[in-house]
């Protein structure tokens, strides 16, 4: 067997595992991620995460880029997790250069409004309505990059740091010497066709009841859509 074969061998039966050791009525995620998030440690163990990547690709090429079962949904999300970190430096930056448009987005309480950076235009980072949202980037259909349920987790994801939010203020109104954080979410879409999105969460502190703190918007997580919900 050359090396080839064994990294695409080895992360197929890591996926064959964790399939196995959940319930066969319910998604591979719907656990909130926890034994993908298990399987990827244990990958990482062996395999550098280029490599895994390229084991994912190995494993979706031999689909023909087609996804269909659980195998390959794992696969996916393997591939956009571990191929994160260029396009999370860029975001990094985009959130300091974008600082006010972040700080304004995770204090307004308006869980219809999400941020969406647009890696394929380069461009700022975007304040979107949902309906604008689902204009821009469609969701449900064949040659979609993402799902109806995948945009109502997003919804749910932001609904859940917009509460954040209200605490916080809470908090720091009834202790001025409290440093806690206000809650955003950033909806990315790589450069390249058909590439997944991914979701970062995002703090931003305060230090009064109506204005940012001085420490720029910083990530919290990112995550590949199919366990955003977590």
């Amino acid at each position: 067997m050359t090396y080839l074969t064994w990294r695409r061998e080895l992360v197929n039966a890591a996926i064959d595992q964790m399939l196995a050791s959940i319930d066969p009525a319910r998604g591979p995620f719907d656990d909130g991620g926890i034994r993908f998030n298990l399987m990827t440690q244990h990958l990482s163990r062996s395999l550098p995460a280029l490599e895994i990547v390229a084991a994912a690709d190995d494993i979706l090429t031999a689909h023909r880029g087609f996804c269909e079962g659980r195998g390959c949904e794992v696969a996916q999300a393997l591939r956009t997790c571990l191929s994160l970190p260029a396009e999370k430096q860029g975001l990094e930056r985009r959130l300091v250069l974008d600082r006010q448009l972040v700080e304004h987005n995770a204090l307004c309480r308006d869980a219809s409004l999400l941020l969406v950076w647009d890696g394929g235009r380069g461009g700022p980072i975007e304040e979107l309505s949902a309906s604008r949202l689902g204009e821009r980037f469609p969701c449900g259909s064949a040659e979609a990059r993402w799902t109806t349920q995948e945009f109502a987790a997003l919804m749910q994801v932001r609904a859940l740091q917009c509460r954040r939010t209200r605490v916080a203020m809470e908090i720091l109104a009834e202790d001025p010497s409290t440093s806690p954080s206000a809650g955003t979410v950033v909806l990315v879409f790589p450069a390249g066709t058909g590439s997944r999105p991914w979701a970062a969460s995002v703090a931003v502190s305060l230090c009064s009841d109506d204005e940012p703190g001085s420490e720029p918007p910083t990530l919290e997580a990112h995550q590949a859509m199919r366990v955003l919900a977590d």
